[in-house]
Formats: structure tokens, sequence, C-alpha cells
């Protein structure tokens, strides 16, 4: 009879820790929808009002700077960008099912809905957002609606990226469908209709 045999946990561990090393110093790791790899370590950023990652919605015509993300800057615990809606442009009814959001409203007046209850938000003004609430955004009036808008955890920042195309790109082309399967993805709801 032979004696059982042990293999040491090292013999196992050495292998799976350089595999974890190459994939870290090469940027495999996670990965935004257009490819861009998130950061592996958050990074002290001082960003000023034109910087960012720069994005068009709906078209190109509703540009978006996404500003501290996972990409961005490597947060992980939070998400802060700024938009600019057109005079007669909407963000339509939806809900975001994990991470609370605040809207702070810079330039322009738009008409908030949250829930079923219906405000209007004009520069100055700052918009609770907890998560689940369903909330659609309107510009009111012949100036753009300027906005920032924090979300206490990432994921959102997915859907703006597939949503959306990059400077210099071609409009991205969204249909309802891609739109919904791109939110559910981003933990959210499209076209809410539990708005009670």
């Amino acid at each position: 009879m032979h004696p059982r045999a042990t293999i040491p946990m090292e013999v196992f561990m050495r292998p799976l820790l350089g595999i974890l090393l190459i994939d870290l110093l090469l940027g495999c790791g996670p990965r935004s929808p257009d490819g861009e790899p998130e950061l592996a370590i958050p990074r002290p950023s001082v960003i000023g009002p034109a910087e960012g990652e720069r994005r068009f919605l709906r078209g190109g015509t509703t540009p978006l700077l996404i500003k501290v993300d996972p990409v961005t800057t490597g947060s992980r615990r939070m998400v802060f960008a700024t938009s600019d809606l057109p005079p007669g442009d909407s963000i339509g009814v939806h809900r975001h099912l994990s991470e609370d959001e605040i809207i702070l409203v810079t330039p322009g007046t738009a008409r908030i809905q949250l829930g079923t209850e219906k405000h209007t938000a004009g520069p100055g003004t700052t918009v609770f957002i907890p998560q689940g609430t369903c909330i659609a955004v309107a510009t009111v009036g012949p100036d753009t609606f300027s906005m920032a808008f924090i979300f206490s955890s990432p994921g959102f920042e997915r859907v703006l990226r597939e949503v959306s195309s990059p400077e210099g790109a071609p409009p991205r082309p969204v249909s309802p469908a891609l739109r919904a399967a791109a939110f559910q993805r981003g933990h959210a709801e499209a076209a809410s209709t539990h708005c009670d």
C-alpha cells in the first residue's frame, strides 16, 4: 500500500496568481461596452468643467460627459456625469432598481416626474430619486436644461455607454428593444409602467 499523496496548495495557487497578475497587467479585466478597461485602482482626480468621457445621446443631439466611474477614475462606489438637454428634449420614464440618483440642476428648467408626481426644477434645484422610483425629465422653455447627476453605485453608466456614441463617431441607432435590453443589463427599467 502506498501512502496517500498530498499535493501542496501552492502548486495550484501559483499558476492562478500568475494568471491574475497577467490579467491585471494586460488590462484584461472588466471593460465598458465600448471595450475600455475599468481601472484597477481608483485614481484621485480633479476634473475640469469640459473634461470627462464625451459622448452623445439620442441621435447625437444630447451631450454627455462621464466624469467619475470605474472606467474614467476607477471609482467602485459612485458615478458622476453631466448632460445638456436641448429645448424640446426629454428623458423618458424609467427607474433605477439598484441605485439612488441625485440630479443637480444648473442652467435651464425642466418638468421632473417622480413616481406619479410632477415638479418644475430650475437652476439650483436638487432632485433626489431613491432606487425604484420612476423618473422622467422634459425641458421647459427655450433654454437648454443642464444637469449634473450622481448615482450611489456603478451600473447605469454602462447603459449610458450602450445607448450613446463616443465623440467623433456617427450617432448610434437605438431601438426600443436595444434600449430596454441595455437598461436591464444596467439594473434599470426603461419605459416603466409601475410608477405608483
